[in-house]
């Protein structure tokens, strides 16, 4: 059965070159191409491709993040010009890359390479998770958030979201316009969220603190937030010395 490939790079040059390489390839089959991030994700999740060429260095999106996005890994070949951190980074963990400008020789060696992984594919899935978790512990806090909706990939930014709400293995994100429901756990995406403007004010909620209009006195000592959406979460106890702190600021 022929592998099944998808070739991912923002430059139409480096996608044709792929192609033509992959030309005379008995084992593969190219099953498409995309041109950016946001294509690329709902490519790969449409088509489930075997392996993937992918450009890390895009506009907008990058590889590592396009990723971080599809919930069912393939194999990854992945192209790039010189980048320190990720050369190295591809060493350590004895995954392929291909560093451009490549040539014939270079390419075959990193397709028969992922090739002969194949057997071992759950060693090389692992080996990917643990770069994308490498990866993401050197950004900073995130300042976009890309769902999927109604057959639709979209980004949303952070800025956007004024509260959060827990439900088991998602989250609903309250934005400015609507609700999004959101495939996160609570606790990975208040690890990424900016600790300034997001902070935890319940077991199941957090608030952007740009969105909080007042805090009410309610009954029995506890205290309700009002936000500027007219919603009101009730403030968790174990919560509440750090809200006072950073709210009273």
């Amino acid at each position: 059965m022929k592998i099944r490939a998808l070739i991912i790079d923002d430059e139409p040059p480096a996608r044709k070159k792929i192609r033509h390489l992959l030309k005379n390839e008995s084992r593969v089959e190219i099953i498409g191409e995309a041109g950016d991030g946001l294509t690329a994700v709902e490519a790969i999740d449409r088509l489930k491709p075997n392996l993937i060429f992918l450009d890390i260095q895009m506009p907008k999106m990058s590889g590592f993040e396009v990723l971080q996005a599809v919930e069912k890994k393939p194999l990854v070949i992945f192209t790039t010009a010189y980048d320190q951190y990720a050369l190295k980074a591809f060493d350590v963990r004895a995954l392929d890359y291909l560093l451009k400008p490549f040539d014939e020789t270079r390419f075959q060696e990193a397709l028969d390479r992922v090739i002969d992984t194949r057997k071992d594919q759950n060693e090389v899935h692992q080996k990917i998770t643990d770069l994308l978790e490498e990866f993401q512990s050197q950004q900073t806090h995130i300042h976009r958030l890309l769902l999927k909706s109604s057959g639709k990939i979209f980004f949303v930014k952070t800025d956007d979201i004024q509260w959060i709400e827990a439900e088991e293995k998602y989250v609903h994100l309250h934005t400015t316009k609507e609700c999004y429901l959101h495939r996160e756990t609570m606790n990975s995406l208040a690890s990424k969220l900016d600790p300034k403007q997001f902070i935890r004010v319940h077991r199941s909620y957090i608030v952007n603190l740009d969105s909080v209009k007042e805090l009410q006195p309610w009954s029995h000592g506890d205290y309700v937030i009002i936000l500027k959406d007219g919603a009101k979460l009730n403030l968790g106890r174990s919560y509440r010395e750090r809200f006072m702190e950073v709210f009273g600021k």
